[in-house]
């Protein structure tokens, strides 16, 4: 099978599964609320055709280049082993540490090895990176994160 073949059925069996979820929800807020033009069912009614259209243009249109895939050598294979290294890191550190502190330690990792920066950049980055989501989901979404030994 050519990928253009598997590309657009699985676009189009998820662009029908999103129909069909959009189909349930307008069921039931048609049972809900009387005369309601939009609700629940919009987004994946708008994301179902946008998946369908999508794989028409991958089935007829879309012209695929020849693969020339390689595994990555030398620095970007270490940059890689390396993410992958500080997120499986983050997953044993965070119940550990607490969220705050392994965010601040892997954040500023990542940024030093995928992005390459100095280590003051790193941190300080890492730093405003962990500052901001623990605004977004400790403040305002009031989300329980793990506290750690330091219970922050």
């Amino acid at each position: 099978m050519s990928e253009r073949i598997v590309t657009g059925g699985i676009l189009i069996a998820l662009g029908l599964l999103a129909l069909l979820e959009a189909h349930r929800l307008a069921a039931l807020r048609e049972e809900m609320v009387a005369g309601a033009v939009v609700g629940d069912d919009t987004l994946p009614r708008l994301v179902g055709l946008a998946l369908l259209l999508l794989a028409a243009y991958v089935l007829v249109l879309a012209r695929w280049p020849a693969p020339r895939a390689r595994f990555p050598r030398g620095p970007a294979r270490r940059r890689m082993v390396a993410g992958a290294g500080a997120l499986v890191a983050y997953y044993v550190a965070a119940p550990l540490a607490g969220y705050t502190l392994s965010t601040l330690l892997v954040a500023t990792a990542l940024y030093r090895t995928m992005g390459g920066y100095r280590w003051w950049v790193a941190a300080l980055t890492g730093a405003a990176t962990t500052g901001v989501l623990y605004l977004m989901f400790r403040v305002w979404l009031l989300q329980p994160l793990p506290g750690g030994w330091l219970g922050f």
